[in-house]
């Protein structure tokens, strides 16, 4: 064989990996589409407690498009009802939205391996995460089931959480 078949062969086997890995990833992002509904949210710590996030009885949706949109929202019994309205709530108030919701939305994608869910953040409620790449490990993506993690919290544990498609 000569060196310019060599050559060609291996562009073209190299050429051949990535199409199967750019379509699996592309695979995986069409099972993603729809609505998922939280099912549970654990966040271990490293000193071993586990705990339910955001204060427990959580409640969360997931949705994302197939032009490559997301949103999310996350809320848990940390929250409190306001006195007064929500502009005008007290530091125990706006400490119980903080600790118990987070919402975030912008643009996603899964990598080649369609391990990685990348969520490309435009706007959070928790401000630290606006215009900036949160990576969620893809546990489990299996007709109605998913299953996402968080290598490292906000809270500085490591989380894991489960959904359901919305029927």
């Amino acid at each position: 064989m000569t060196v310019i078949h060599r050559i060609a062969l291996a562009t073209f086997i190299s050429f051949a990996l990535s199409v199967a890995m750019a379509s699996h990833s592309i695979a995986q992002q069409q099972q993603l589409i729809g609505t998922w509904l939280l099912v549970s949210e654990i966040t271990e710590f490293p000193d071993g407690r586990r705990l339910e996030g955001f204060g427990g009885e959580q409640k969360g949706i997931l949705m994302f498009d197939g032009m490559g949109h997301y949103s999310s929202q996350l809320t848990g019994a940390s929250r409190i009802k306001f006195a007064s309205t929500r502009l005008q709530g007290t530091p125990e108030e706006n400490k119980g939205v903080s600790a118990g919701s987070l919402a975030h939305f912008g643009t996603y994608s899964v990598d080649a391996t369609g391990k990685t869910l990348t969520f490309h953040v435009e706007r959070s409620s928790f401000p630290n995460w606006d215009d900036t790449d949160q990576k969620w490990s893809v546990i489990k993506l299996a007709g109605d089931d998913l299953t996402l993690g968080v290598a490292r919290t906000t809270s500085g544990g490591k989380a894991e959480l489960v959904y359901k498609r919305a029927k």
